[in-house]
């Protein structure tokens, strides 16, 4: 199964993705996992997007796109795949349609989370990030302020801060919402209410792609 998970950030789109790679059995890709390591390691590739992810701004397409076709092309991914919160603009939209095209990997389905923008705030402002093992953790999860996963110490990510999540907010809103209005006409596109429970959230994304199994 090839799915792409969509949704403004803190829709809950990493908590699902998780759940559905072990119901699935199928790799989770996410950029923006990807880059924060690559960032974590001090690469060249993650120190460029590193100047804008920390203002809240979205990685250059091209970067995207090279970053995607080769994970894409390792063995796990050719029985299937999870994308999480990609495409986010519409030049990698058709990016993936192409690439998709070209290496005979087409989307089975689209899922897109909805959720109220000032839930988002609250929800990211409210998780940390492990300067050790780079673990996503929501300060109620966590012990005496370190880690649940490694016992590191746990930060406010630059990208989590309130006013930067207010400018990921709009940034989606210009750029990423256009792009299911694209696929709306090329793929099967299920719109899912992502501001009920994790559990029920995970029942109706399951309910959806029962249809593709």
């Amino acid at each position: 199964m090839r799915v792409m998970l969509l949704g403004a950030p803190g829709s809950g789109k990493g908590t699902q993705a998780a759940v559905l790679k072990g119901l699935y059995g199928i790799p989770h890709i996410s950029t923006g996992d990807i880059l924060r390591a690559e960032l974590a390691r001090g690469t060249e590739l993650g120190k460029k997007a590193g100047s804008y992810m920390n203002g809240g701004g979205l990685v250059p397409d091209d970067v995207i796109l090279e970053l995607i076709e080769t994970r894409l092309g390792e063995p796990d991914a050719r029985r299937g795949w999870l994308l999480d919160g990609f495409p986010r603009t519409l030049v990698q939209a058709h990016g993936l349609v192409e690439l998709t095209d070209r290496i005979g990997q087409a989307v089975d389905a689209g899922l897109i989370l909805h959720v109220d923008p000032e839930v988002v705030v609250q929800r990211l402002s409210g998780r940390r990030g492990c300067g050790k093992c780079q673990k996503v953790t929501n300060v109620a999860e966590a012990v005496s302020g370190a880690c649940p996963n490694c016992g590191g110490p746990l930060v406010l990510r630059e990208d989590d801060r309130p006013e930067v999540v207010r400018t990921r907010i709009q940034v989606f809103e210009q750029q990423t919402r256009p792009v299911f209005e694209l696929f709306r006409g090329r793929y099967a596109l299920y719109d899912i209410d992502a501001s009920k429970t994790p559990e029920q959230v995970t029942e109706a994304i399951r309910k959806a792609l029962g249809k593709h199994e």
